[in-house]
């Protein structure tokens, strides 16, 4: 059993905070690897072509008004006065440091 999460960080040197975003249980993601912004907003009555989630639980979250799109249960954030290597207010994710 794996709870599958995607931690997306804000890392600006001109912010004097950085923004974790959370998704739980992510089940399909199609999203770039750098964003100028970000704007998430879930859509449960969104259908993807082609991508049949096997999974009863979850929703879509559709990013940047479809740039990208994650299936995931949960979306989470929280800004702090972090930087790149300040641990995650979400707890220890495998695989990081």
């Amino acid at each position: 059993m794996s709870y599958q999460q995607l931690l997306l960080r804000s890392l600006t040197e001109n912010s004097p905070t950085r923004v974790d975003v959370l998704f739980s249980n992510v089940n399909f993601m199609h999203i770039p690897t750098n964003f100028e912004r970000f704007e998430v907003h879930e859509d449960e009555q969104f259908t993807m072509p082609g991508v049949e989630i096997e999974s009863p639980r979850g929703k879509w979250f559709i990013v940047n008004d479809g740039v990208g799109y994650i299936h995931a249960t949960h979306c989470q954030w929280h800004e702090d006065e972090g930087n790149s290597m300040t641990p995650s207010r979400f707890g220890p994710l495998r695989h990081t440091d």
